[in-house]
């Protein structure tokens, strides 16, 4: 399967922000997901898991990815670019 790709350049306060609110989000989800056992309806409480589970999903993936951004940052693996 192809997938679109594009590059986004953050610098190191950008990347650690939003890396804190991604992660700040799952925990967020995990307290959603843990409320769902009040769900009384079977099917409902399913749908409601997979949903946040999907969500959860995305947030762990950017937090690790921006989790490996900022420590390329704070090592000295990056590109200067010029201000334009």
């Amino acid at each position: 399967m192809k997938v679109a790709q594009v590059a986004v350049y953050l610098d190191t306060v950008q990347a650690t922000q939003i890396r804190d609110d991604a992660e700040e989000a799952v925990l967020s989800l995990d307290d959603d997901i843990e409320v769902t056992t009040q769900i009384s309806d079977l099917n409902a409480r399913r749908l409601a898991r997979e949903a946040l589970d999907a969500k959860r999903c995305i947030y762990m993936e950017i937090a690790d990815k921006l989790q490996d951004a900022c420590e390329k940052l704070n090592c000295g693996e990056y590109e200067l670019l010029e201000n334009s």
